[in-house]
């Protein structure tokens, strides 16, 4: 493989690289909204966009891991290439801002799960005796205060 198609080749799954961090960056922005808003069809959604985002990822990376196994590696072609450095950057850049998106993301979901058992702990609480049926619904009614509203 001469220099030139080894650098287009390089291009191009770089440039695969970069709009998948692209895309990622959108639905890790999308997962965080879900969670926050307790929209659970939304968040789902998002996973399931993910999950296929991330093994066409996968799939690129394989590529990247050949061609550097076939052609040398990506600093060897960087080399002397502007371009190519610079695509070389912004893809290693945008990936660890997405591990940093995604680790907010991970702690985001801990903490809406630990009210969520924090809620339910309050529930029980209040309505001694009461369970939920199969559809998830509290057999007892809500306690209710004296103004008609409810608070834990």
């Amino acid at each position: 493989m001469d220099e030139s198609s080894r650098r287009a080749s390089w291009t191009e799954i770089l440039a695969a690289e970069r709009d998948c961090c692209a895309r990622l960056a959108e639905l890790i922005a999308a997962e965080r909204r879900a969670v926050v808003e307790r929209d659970l069809s939304a968040l789902l959604a998002a996973v399931k966009e993910r999950e296929v985002l991330q093994a066409q990822w996968q799939r690129t990376s394989a590529r990247h891991a050949r061609l550097a196994a076939e052609s040398g590696a990506l600093a060897e072609s960087a080399a002397g290439h502007a371009e190519l450095a610079a695509l070389r950057d912004a893809v290693r850049t945008e990936a660890l801002e997405l591990s940093r998106a995604q680790r907010t993301n991970a702690a985001i979901v801990r903490g809406a799960l630990a009210q969520l058992g924090d809620l339910l702990a309050t529930l029980k609480r209040g309505r001694p005796g009461s369970s939920y049926d199969g559809r998830a619904a509290l057999t007892a009614p809500l306690p209710c205060a004296p103004g008609g509203g409810w608070n834990a």
